[in-house]
């Protein structure tokens, strides 16, 4: 049996208690389950704990934001302890690679550029990202995409950095005839998707694999 006798400041406990728990259920005679758990493992909890919190938000329930929000730390804090055992990486390693990546990121705030909109904030992010990445092709750009997006918001990130490279260019991206607005386009994609159900034809698997082959053309 593991003692955990941290007694919480001011009735709650912090960042560095809830640390300290994910360590000791890592440590011998922790939790059997916690210690064979591997980056690999983790990867469908973290992307349920994701999904968790964003239903939590858009249910507008701070309670449940509460939880879920401790759910992806705890996500984050285990693959920083994993790392740590294996002698790759530490805690200290990640919050210093995300503030430095914050404050390059950020020169329209921490720097000589400016920004007078979240319009321009964010072009400025994009031009300091690809920058940091040392990217100068959409080749480069497009292989950045992760591969296990689902297949539409893949072919939607690839689609915008086609457009934003295009105009970049002086020129613009053929588009196809699409409704103007998001009830009507839903309805079309739904069609699409009900004809291919029909046919026996999975569009996921359909959509990943052509943008995979013919848009990103990865290896």
């Amino acid at each position: 049996m593991i003692s955990f006798d941290r007694t919480p400041e001011d009735g709650k406990y912090k960042f560095y208690d809830l640390y300290e728990v994910i360590r000791l259920l890592r440590s011998p005679g922790g939790c059997p389950w916690d210690r064979v758990q591997t980056h690999r493992t983790l990867i469908t909890p973290m992307v349920e704990e994701a999904y968790e919190l964003v239903d939590a938000i858009e249910k507008e329930r701070d309670d449940k934001l509460v939880e879920e929000l401790g759910d992806v730390l705890l996500q984050v804090i285990f693959h920083t302890i994993i790392g740590a055992e294996e002698g790759k990486f530490t805690f200290d390693d990640v919050t210093d690679r995300c503030t430095r990546k914050m404050l390059f990121r950020h020169s329209h705030v921490f720097g000589e550029d400016t920004a007078a909109n979240a319009g321009e904030a964010l072009e400025n992010w994009e031009k300091r990202k690809t920058n940091e990445k040392g990217f100068d092709s959409l080749e480069q750009k497009l292989r950045d995409i992760p591969r296990n997006y689902p297949a539409l918001y893949k072919a939607y990130k690839a689609a915008s950095k086609i457009r934003k490279d295009a105009e970049a260019r002086g020129s613009s991206a053929d588009t196809a005839d699409v409704p103007d607005n998001e009830e009507e386009l839903g309805k079309q994609l739904y069609e699409i998707v009900r004809a291919a159900e029909a046919k026996g034809l999975n569009p996921e698997t359909a959509l990943r694999r052509y943008v995979d082959r013919e848009i990103i053309k990865a290896d």
